[in-house]
């Protein structure tokens, strides 16, 4: 599974995030990455998340029709 980074929003701006890993939930890049952000929480600026897609090679079962 490859998980994304959704970046941040501060002052009302969304500020993106480069963050890319492809593996599972609780590895350590991931938990990692969590921490840094909320050691940047500041009533001004939120963490929005991660999110997930696919990873290659694996299919949606959608045939794009």
């Amino acid at each position: 599974m490859i998980i994304t980074c959704k970046g941040t929003k501060k002052n009302g701006k969304f500020e993106k995030c480069s963050f890319l890993h492809s593996g599972d939930w609780g590895d350590k890049e991931i938990v990692s990455h969590q921490q840094y952000h909320e050691t940047l929480k500041d009533d001004e600026l939120f963490w929005l998340g991660f999110e997930t897609s696919l990873s290659f090679g694996k299919f949606s079962g959608r045939d794009g029709k």
